[in-house]
Parts: structure tokens; sequence; C-alpha cells
């Protein structure tokens, strides 16, 4: 089994939700576990979120790209986006005392802890996340 899409969307967080429930539909008929599909969830819609703020600067004639690839054993996930991209090693650590209050640079963080691999790559404009996969047993066992 391999599940493969590719879309573009626009950056409107109306797009961004109907993309993450395709997402999450797609992965409950292929019977992910619960704690799974919320990990991917939460990373992919980070990602697309960060994609249209962070690199699109919300411009509405910009895109974001995003290819998913489901398998029986993981799920990768590439969005990129059209901005300039950026040095991920030069964000601050949101988890020093500094940053506690900050409103945001949580995204980078929260992503790297869900999924199983994150990298970055053409300059930080496209990151790609892989989440393994273990199936709920269908028996109940």
């Amino acid at each position: 089994m391999s599940i493969k899409t590719k879309i573009e969307i626009a950056n409107n967080s109306r797009l961004l939700k109907k993309a993450s429930k395709e997402l999450l539909d797609t992965l409950k008929a292929q019977h992910v576990a619960e704690e799974i599909v919320f990990d991917i969830h939460v990373g992919f819609e980070e990602a697309l979120r960060n994609a249209m703020i962070h690199g699109n600067k919300l411009q509405p004639d910009k895109k974001v790209k995003v290819e998913i690839e489901i398998t029986r054993e993981e799920v990768t996930i590439r969005v990129e986006d059209e901005g300039e991209g950026f040095d991920v090693s030069r964000l601050p650590d949101p988890t020093v005392d500094e940053n506690l209050l900050r409103d945001s640079g949580r995204g980078v963080y929260l992503i790297r802890y869900l999924m199983d691999e994150v990298r970055y790559e053409k300059g930080g404009r496209s990151v790609v996340m892989k989440k393994r996969l273990k199936k709920k047993h269908i028996d109940g066992g």
C-alpha cells in the first residue's frame, strides 16, 4: 500500500483546515492509531501555518506545495513555501526562560517533538517530516 498526494494551497486558513481534514480522514481510514494521527495532525498544521505566515508572509498570491506519502510503515510529508527560507539553527530555543512567554517560536520545536524525523531543505523553504505508523488492532487486542 502506498497513497501519494500532491496539492498546492493558497495562503488561506480555510484551505489549511480542509487539507488537514483530508489527511486525517485518510489516516483514519487506514486504521492509524489515534495518538499517531494526533501527532501528524498537529505537526502538519504547524508546518502549513509556518509556511503561510513566516515563509509566504501571508501574501495571497503565493502558494504552499504539499506532498504526502502514506505507506504501511510511515507517513512522509513535505511542505514547501515560496518564501526566502530561513536557517533553522538560528531560531531561539523556546524552552529557555527568556523565550517562555513569547507569542511565537514554538512551531519548529513542536514539529521536531511530535515527528520521528524532520529535515529542512531548499534553504529552509521546505520541511520534510516523517512519522512511523503503528496500526490499531481491529480486533481490540
